[in-house]
């Protein structure tokens, strides 16, 4: 135990890792410090501009949605199948308060949806604070820039962090506060 502190070092790093993972998931992530809050037109700019295989950015009933989609080979008797695995981000917007509440949406389909701004389709939508990965074997990137099975990437790790962290960066980024939606 560190006398002058009255904490034990171990158990402070430990809940400070702690506290990190669930940023975004069970706790808000607020701006740096000095960081201004922008508009409401600048905090959906930066959401737009995130990129990555996969990903695509809307906008749908004043929410804007980061999703990340590609076509994975399933565990299908006779070898060729595969499913279209779908992850999103929708996130809502208080500008009286300058907060950007997000919620976790996945779901998982043998049909492709499509990527008009609309994510009902006949899918059935898992909503939640997910977290965790998956790995998989990535034949096809879907969204905009489709590869057609241009993919190949065996052992592809999808985590709903590495969705997570880009919006939060461009929420805080623009001085606002990233909250965790309630289902």
């Amino acid at each position: 135990m560190d006398e002058r502190l009255g904490r034990y070092p171990a158990a402070m790093g430990f809940l400070d890792k702690l506290k990190e993972k669930s940023r975004g998931v069970m706790t808000s992530a607020k701006p740096e410090d000095g960081v201004a809050p922008q508009p409401e037109d600048e905090v959906r700019r930066r959401l737009h501009a995130i990129t990555g295989k996969g990903i695509t950015v809307t906008d749908e009933d004043g929410d804007v949605i980061v999703a990340w989609a590609a076509k994975v080979a399933s565990a299908g008797v006779g070898g060729g199948s595969y499913e279209n695995l779908y992850r999103a981000l929708r996130i809502s917007f208080d500008a009286s308060d300058n907060e950007a509440a997000g919620i976790g949406l996945k779901t998982t389909t043998e049909a492709e949806l499509n990527f008009d701004g609309t994510f009902s389709g006949g899918a059935k939508w898992e909503r939640g604070q997910h977290i965790g990965s998956e790995t998989m074997h990535v034949i096809a990137w879907l969204g905009p820039h489709q590869t057609e099975g241009g993919a190949d990437e065996k052992g592809y790790k999808f985590a709903w962090g590495d969705l997570r962290e880009p919006v939060i960066d461009a929420v805080t980024g623009a001085g606002w506060t990233y909250k965790p939606k309630k289902v």
